[in-house]
């Protein structure tokens, strides 16, 4: 699945970590592996795509990366940061 941030979200980088603005929401501050996370849906990656170049990048678990990447998305998605993309 193929993700876009929603339309009027706000983030910056600070110190390694995003901050992410959303309207009439709390901020949410991403640590460093879900920066990477939402720098890659930034670029225009899909899920499979993200879970690939983390795993190539990063020494780990595949299946560990797998579940955390699908994590940080969920958090993501109901924290109304981002949404399939059409």
């Amino acid at each position: 699945m193929k993700y876009a941030i929603k339309k009027g979200v706000l983030w910056q980088e600070v110190d390694g970590e995003i901050v992410i603005v959303v309207p009439k929401e709390d901020p949410m501050y991403l640590n460093e592996s879900g920066s990477v996370v939402w720098k890659l849906i930034d670029g225009g990656l899909d899920e499979s795509k993200i879970i690939e170049k983390i795993t190539d990048d990063y020494e780990g678990d595949g299946k560990i990366i797998e579940k955390d990447v699908k994590a940080i998305i969920s958090d993501l998605i109901k924290n109304k940061c981002i949404e399939l993309k059409k």
